[in-house]
């Protein structure tokens, strides 16, 4: 077994529990330096630049970054390992050539780059056999898996309907087995607010649904897919984009310090996060395509049962994001083959390998 599980000696037992959380299109550069010094003051792409110093500008990239994601530099940095750093010579990027969501959610979930076949954003289901439709099928886990996603496309790239496994994206109500008042309280506000992204709803709600369901269902394999970092990008708001980085910093918290309280998941409880990719590099920071550089730079961060931790790491890798999906399955103790029959290892941060 690699080294990133090294400890995992019950590793794939009934009592090892998941949590996958995504952050849509955070790209690398504000992860591991902060607040961007060519974008902070541009009044293109914020609208109070003195305030918005105030809040993110700090001397050195690691204020800088402590400011604006305070949990996963500090909690998250001392329990587990953050790749990515390419100032530092620490590597992970997408396989596929599209440089945009469904493609890095399936490559991510599926194993592999599929081009031919996963080429739009479109709501519809993935033709590929995603590693979560595998792990319900596994009677340790069946029942237990569970998707909670801001953006449309989210539960239909790892196919959860084919899988059987419950997903809620976009403005979909809930899909606890419990339910509860505070469940139906939030599908109220949801129905009746704004929904001002028309496939997709503010991370916000995604992060309550999934909380609330894991408190009343004790799901054992979660994904939570949150979206306002990309949505924000795309409307050229830096400034909202910032916020939205150090609010699911703060979501991640809440989720990970419940998981830690409550006893079915303490001390059980394997964290794995990472982005669909990366972003244009300064004032093209807006965009990401197959055709637009940095977009395919993108990071991934481990934590908690049986991850070394590493910190911050350097010079290692290249990692791609196709290994995702064998790091899960190697973490849960499931065999997995991606549908081109290519398995993939497991990250194992010590990897020294060479970009070509």
């Amino acid at each position: 077994m690699l080294a990133v599980l090294a400890t995992l000696s019950s590793c794939g037992n009934s009592e090892q529990r998941l949590v996958i959380m995504t952050l849509d299109g955070l790209r690398w550069e504000e992860l591991f330096t902060g607040a961007d010094s060519s974008l902070v003051s541009d009044p293109r792409f914020v609208d109070s630049p003195d305030e918005l110093k105030a809040k993110y500008w700090r001397d050195t990239p690691q204020e800088r970054r402590s400011v604006l994601m305070p949990f996963t530099w500090s909690y998250i940095h001392s329990n587990g390992y953050i790749i990515g750093n390419r100032l530092k010579d620490s590597y992970f990027q997408v396989a596929n050539s599209m440089g945009f969501s469904y493609p890095g959610y399936s490559e991510m979930f599926c194993g592999w780059a599929d081009d031919e076949r996963v080429n739009s954003n479109d709501p519809v289901p993935n033709p590929n056999i995603s590693v979560l439709e595998v792990i319900n099928k596994d009677p340790r886990y069946k029942g237990g898996v569970l998707v909670y996603g801001s953006w449309e496309s989210i539960r239909y790239s790892v196919n959860n309907d084919r899988g059987g496994f419950p997903g809620s994206v976009s403005y979909e109500p809930d899909v606890a087995k419990k339910k509860s008042p505070r469940l139906d309280l939030i599908n109220q506000m949801q129905d009746v607010m704004p929904h001002y992204w028309g496939e997709e709803r503010f991370d916000a709600f995604t992060y309550a649904y999934a909380i609330e369901t894991m408190k009343q269902d004790h799901p054992k394999v979660v994904w939570v897919g949150f979206g306002d970092t990309d949505e924000w990008a795309h409307a050229d708001k830096y400034d909202f984009y910032l916020d939205a980085a150090r609010g699911t910093d703060e979501m991640i918290r809440r989720i990970v310090e419940y998981c830690e309280s409550d006893p079915f998941y303490k001390g059980k409880t394997t964290y794995l996060m990472t982005t669909d990719h990366g972003r244009g590099i300064g004032e093209s920071f807006g965009g990401h395509s197959g055709d637009l550089e940095g977009s395919q730079n993108t990071w991934m961060i481990a934590f908690g049962k049986g991850i070394e931790p590493l910190g911050e790491t350097e010079s290692n890798g290249p990692f791609y994001t196709k290994q995702f999906a064998s790091t899960i399955a190697d973490i849960l103790g499931v065999d997995f083959t991606p549908g081109n029959g290519e398995k993939q290892p497991p990250i194992d941060p010590h990897f020294k390998g060479n970009m070509d």
